[in-house]
C-alpha cells in the first residue's frame, strides 16, 4: 500500500459512521421499523391550542413497504382523540411524535387529501436521523436557475419563470387503488403583506406544497413566556423576519441534546441550510374538507435548521444563522416618507422569490397595486468583497410595482444562481420614489446638428427629440465623437431605448449573452440598460467581433481567424458591421421608440 492511501475498508468504516452514530444517539428509546406490527397502540403528540401539548391515540394498521422508494417505507395509523375527527388529520401536525410502549416510532408526515378518517403516514423515526446526518453538499438542482437553456441572462423574471425555478415534484406513497398518501402541507402565514401581494404569493406557494395564510405576526409579548421546546412542541422555520414575517409551522419530533428533528418530511429537499427555527404559537384550528390547518405564529427564536432532506429537517439548538437585512426607503408625494427593515434567509432557490414578494407588499401596500403610475427604483446589493450590483430604473406603465420587483429580483437570482462560485450577499438596500402621473416618453426624432461630413476626431452634438405622454417635447443632446483613425465611409448612428438596443445587439451576436466568469457577471448586471436612458451607438460596415463577451471593433481578418480557432477555447462571434462609438443619457422617463440616421465621414 502507497503512503497516504486510506484502506477500503476503512473507507466503509467511516462512511457508515454518521448513520451509525445517529442510531446510537437515539438509543432504547426508539423502536426499530422491523419491530412495529399491526394492532399496536399508542400515541401521539402535538399541540392544538396555545402552547401546551396535547396527547392522541395512535392505532398502527401496518407498514407499507418501499411506499417512497427503495427501503423508504412508511408506518399506516389511524388517529383518536382532540379534534381529529372534526379535522382529519391537520397541516402543522407534520413531525407530530408517535410513541408505541414508550418507545418513539416515527413522526406523523403524510395524509389523505379529502380523507373522511384521519388516517395518516408516519415516517420512521430511523429514516429520519440517517437521512439528516449526511453532510452531503447542496445540489444544483436546489439553485435558483434564472438563465435561458443557451445559458444566456434572462428577462425580468415573472410568474412562469419562478414556478419554473421552484418547481419541484411532490414525494406520494401509493396505499390503496386509486389513493395516495401526500405529505402534510405546512402553514405558511403571511404577516405584514398587503392583500394583493399574498394574492400573487398565494398561487405560487400553494404550487410549492404550502398552505398559505395571510395573518398576524409573531411577538411573544402578547402570549406571554413560551415553555422550553420539548417533542410534540410547534415549531417554526423563518423565511423573513422583521417590518414583514414569513414563517412555516410544523411540530418537533425529537431532541437529542442540541439536535433538533421535526417535520418527518422534507420542507423543501433543500439539503444543506441556514434558516432560523422559532417557538411556535397556535391559535386556534381551522377545519375543513379540503385540509384542516393550525392557525400559528412563529415566536422567539430558538436555533438553526441545517439540513432539509426527503424525510425530515433537522437543525440544532442556539444561535439563530445570519440572514440578509433589507432596507426599503419608499417616498410618495402624498406621504412622508417610510423605511421598511426586514431579514431575509440567505439561500440559492428561496431568496429571489422573498426578494420579490416582500417588494411587491412594500410598494403596493402604499402604492397603487393597478393602475398607471411611476416608480424609481434605486438598489444596491452589496456583495461579501466588496463588490456591489446597482440598479437603477424608471418603470412607467399599469402594474409598476410587479416590474419593480421583478427589477430587482432578476439580477438576484443571476447571482444566487450562478454556476461560478458561492455568493454571500451582506445586505440590500432599496427606494423607491413613487409618482402617481405616468411619465413617458417616445424617441421622434433625431439628427446631427452639425455641418455634414465629419472628419475623423471631430466631435459634433446630437439632438434627439422626445415627445411625452402629455404632448410636451423635449429635446436632448448627445456628444458624437468620431474616432481618431475612422476610416472614410458611410456610418450609422442608432438612437434608441433599451429593450431596442438589447435587440440589435442579440440579432448581431446570434444569442444572448452568456457570462464567462462570475466577475463578468457581476459587471454585465452593473451594466443592464434602463428604460430610463436614450441610448446611442455608432457602427460601420466592417470586421468586428464580440471576444468572450467584449466588443472589439475593427479587427484583422488575420486576427479574427486566430482568435476563433478551436486550440485557442475563445468564443468568437464576428460582427458585419464594426462599433466605433457609443453614449447613455439618462432622462427623468420611462423612454420608447428609435431612430436611425446615416452619417458620412471624409478624411
Amino acid at each position: 500500500m502507497r503512503s497516504g492511501m486510506i484502506p477500503r475498508s476503512l473507507l466503509l468504516v467511516l462512511s457508515l459512521l454518521p448513520c451509525l452514530c445517529a442510531r446510537a444517539l437515539a438509543g432504547d428509546a426508539v423502536m426499530p421499523l422491523s419491530e412495529v406490527r399491526p394492532g399496536m397502540e399508542g400515541s401521539g403528540r402535538t399541540v392544538f391550542e396555545g402552547a401546551r401539548v396535547d396527547e392522541f391515540k395512535v392505532h398502527i394498521l401496518g407498514v407499507l413497504e418501499n411506499a417512497l422508494g427503495p427501503r423508504q417505507s412508511l408506518i399506516l395509523a389511524r388517529l383518536e382523540g382532540g379534534p381529529l375527527a372534526n379535522t382529519g388529520v391537520i397541516a402543522g401536525m407534520s413531525g407530530s411524535p408517535v410513541f408505541v410502549d414508550g418507545k418513539l416510532v416515527g413522526a406523523i408526515a403524510y395524509a389523505f387529501p379529502f380523507g373522511k378518517e384521519p388516517i395518516a403516514g408516519v415516517t420512521p423515526i430511523g429514516d429520519m436521523i440517517d437521512a439528516t446526518s449526511t453532510r452531503a453538499p447542496r445540489a444544483a438542482s436546489a439553485r435558483f436557475h434564472a438563465t435561458a437553456a443557451d445559458g444566456a441572462l434572462a428577462a425580468p423574471l415573472d410568474r412562469e419563470q419562478i414556478l419554473a425555478a421552484l418547481r419541484r415534484p411532490l414525494q406520494e406513497a401509493v396505499a390503496g387503488p386509486g389513493a395516495t398518501l401526500r405529505p402534510l402541507a405546512l402553514p405558511l402565514v403571511f404577516s405584514g403583506f398587503s392583500a394583493a401581494a399574498f394574492d400573487w404569493a398565494r398561487g405560487v406557494f400553494s404550487a410549492m406544497g404550502f398552505v398559505p395564510v395571510l395573518g398576524g405576526g409573531g411577538g411573544s409579548a402578547s402570549v406571554g413566556p413560551l415553555p422550553k421546546v420539548a417533542p410534540g412542541a410547534a415549531v417554526g422555520i423563518s423565511l423573513i423576519e422583521g417590518d414583514l414575517d414569513l414563517s412555516v409551522t410544523g411540530t418537533i419530533t425529537h431532541i437529542d441534546g442540541d439536535r433538533i428533528y421535526a417535520f418527518g418530511h422534507p420542507f423543501y429537499n433543500l439539503g444543506p441550510t441556514q434558516f432560523p427555527m422559532r417557538k411556535a404559537w397556535v391559535y386556534s384550528l381551522f377545519p375543513s374538507l379540503q385540509v384542516s390547518w393550525k392557525i400559528a405564529a412563529a415566536m422567539d427564536p430558538v436555533g438553526t435548521m441545517d439540513q432539509d432532506r426527503s424525510t425530515a429537517v433537522a437543525g440544532h439548538l442556539g444561535a439563530a444563522p445570519r440572514m440578509i437585512p433589507v432596507e426599503v426607503t419608499l417616498r410618495s408625494p402624498r406621504s412622508e416618507e417610510r423605511v421598511f427593515h426586514y431579514r431575509m434567509v440567505d439561500d440559492e432557490l428561496f431568496t429571489p422569490l422573498l426578494t420579490y414578494v416582500s417588494l411587491l407588499s412594500v410598494i403596493q401596500g402604499y402604492e397603487r397595486a393597478f393602475g398607471a403610475a411611476t416608480l424609481r427604483v434605486d438598489a444596491r446589493v452589496a456583495l461579501s468583497g466588496g463588490r456591489e450590483v446597482r440598479i437603477q430604473d424608471v418603470l412607467a406603465d399599469e402594474q409598476p410595482g410587479s416590474h419593480a420587483a421583478a427589477a430587482l429580483a432578476s439580477p438576484l437570482a443571476l447571482l444566487v444562481g450562478n454556476d461560478f462560485q458561492k455568493v454571500e450577499i451582506d445586505r440590500l438596500q432599496v427606494s423607491v420614489d413613487a409618482d402617481e402621473t405616468v411619465r413617458t416618453a417616445a424617441i421622434v426624432r433625431a439628427w446631427v446638428d452639425a455641418p455634414l461630413p465629419l472628419r475623423p476626431g471631430a466631435s459634433a452634438p446630437v439632438k434627439v427629440q422626445l415627445r411625452t405622454h402629455r404632448g410636451d417635447v423635449l429635446t436632448e443632446t448627445l456628444p458624437l465623437s468620431i474616432p481618431e483613425g475612422a476610416p472614410a465611409g458611410t456610418y450609422s448612428l442608432l438612437v434608441a431605448d433599451a429593450a431596442t438596443m438589447d435587440g440589435v445587439e442579440q440579432r448581431e451576436t446570434r444569442r444572448r449573452f452568456a457570462p464567462r466568469d462570475f466577475p463578468q457577471l457581476v459587471k454585465a448586471l452593473n451594466e443592464l440598460r434602463s428604460d430610463s436612458t436614450v441610448y446611442a451607438r455608432l457602427t460601420r460596415p466592417g470586421a468586428g467581433a464580440v471576444v468572450g463577451g467584449e466588443y472589439l471593433p475593427a479587427l484583422p481578418g488575420s486576427v479574427l481567424s486566430v482568435l476563433g480557432s478551436a486550440d485557442q477555447g475563445t468564443s468568437v462571434v464576428s460582427l458585419a458591421n464594426a462599433p466605433m462609438w457609443s453614449y447613455k443619457q439618462p432622462t427623468d422617463y420611462a423612454v420608447s421608440g428609435s431612430r436611425q440616421i446615416t452619417i458620412a465621414v471624409q478624411r
